[in-house]
């Protein structure tokens, strides 16, 4: 206990906070970042809601932590450790399974809890770089971390610049490096579905059939799966209620657009699914729309210009297992 009391003290001194130390069912310690709750409308100029990041079920919760390294995985499980090539070539099932067997409220990053930091983040004014160019940022090519002999980096082994909010204490390598595949969210047949508030913080079942999954009218309810007039994203990559069920292709996230003649309801904005007016959303957009797609975000070491914090990839299966894509755990009571 000494030694993790120390080890605690001494990441959030020297990170002044923005880091701490979290044990796991083992013993094992990951380094977290604490967001605190916030509303859509401190967020993006939205309501007084409080955001799906903070919510489980009809309970307000004050804080989730996000890692501050992408994830290892150690004996099964997943851990944000510094200065490790980042577990990749993982299928989607079985990441979520190394982040769960850490114990209760261990989870696979939310899509919500990535739509928070990012809002948060733009509200800051930053926008953070990363290894988008096999081991070095695209466009400041004198940033530069450890890289292995494809191009991804050691965690936190990039400059401060790479940290989401610029600083220190700030999570690594949220940009590039490898993508960050999520949880709590998928579109199938181009339907968008998503879980209510942060219910994979209780780590309920992610399987196709769950019953967990709902998707969304334009009205901002949720409905189950399949109801006639939800909304889905179109052959155009835009969101609105038409079925289409084919097409594959890509554009700039900042391009993404109400369709048929519908306004976009606030929880498309407060997750992040369309860009929110007067911000620079930096990244590139790609779907599929035949069967299910589970969702990556942020970038990887080769995608360049492509990479952002707003960047989004709707065009791979679960089943997908790829270098190029790892994943963050997340921890909320």
């Amino acid at each position: 206990m000494a030694n993790f009391d120390s080890l605690k003290f001494a990441t959030e001194g020297i990170s002044g906070g923005k880091t701490t130390i979290i044990m796991d069912n083992v013993d094992l310690p990951s380094f977290m970042n604490p967001f605190y709750k916030m509303t859509n409308a401190q967020l993006f100029g939205g309501s007084e809601v409080v955001h799906s990041a903070w919510k489980q079920g009809t309970v307000e919760k004050e804080v989730f932590y996000a890692s501050k390294f992408i994830n290892c995985v150690v004996d099964g499980r997943a851990y944000s450790w510094p200065n490790v090539i980042p577990a990749h070539s993982y299928d989607f099932d079985t990441e979520m399974g190394f982040c769960n067997a850490k114990g209760l409220h261990w989870h696979q990053m939310s899509f919500a809890e990535w739509a928070a930091i990012v809002h948060l983040m733009h509200k800051t004014g930053y926008e953070p770089r990363g290894n988008t160019n096999y081991g070095k940022s695209h466009s400041h090519t004198y940033e530069v971390g450890a890289k292995d002999s494809t191009g991804r980096t050691a965690t936190g082994s990039g400059p401060v610049t790479w940290n989401h909010d610029g600083t220190p204490g700030g999570i690594c390598d949220f940009v590039g490096n490898v993508w960050k595949r999520l949880s709590g969210s998928r579109i199938v047949n181009g339907e968008i579905q998503i879980m209510e508030g942060n219910a994979p913080a209780l780590q309920v079942s992610h399987a196709d059939a769950s019953t967990a999954w709902k998707a969304i009218k334009p009205d901002g309810s949720l409905v189950a799966p399949g109801t006639s007039g939800t909304l889905r994203f179109n052959a155009s990559g835009n969101i609105g209620t038409a079925v289409v069920t084919t097409g594959a292709s890509s554009k700039a996230f900042s391009a993404i657009a109400a369709a048929d003649s519908i306004t976009l309801p606030e929880i498309i904005r407060e997750l992040l699914l369309a860009p929110v007016e007067g911000v620079a959303n930096v990244g590139n957009f790609w779907w599929n729309l035949e069967g299910e797609r589970v969702p990556f975000r942020g970038g990887s070491y080769h995608d360049t210009s492509n990479a952002g914090a707003s960047a989004l990839s709707l065009d791979y299966l679960r089943s997908n297992v790829n270098g190029n894509i790892g994943f963050f755990s997340a921890y909320q009571e």
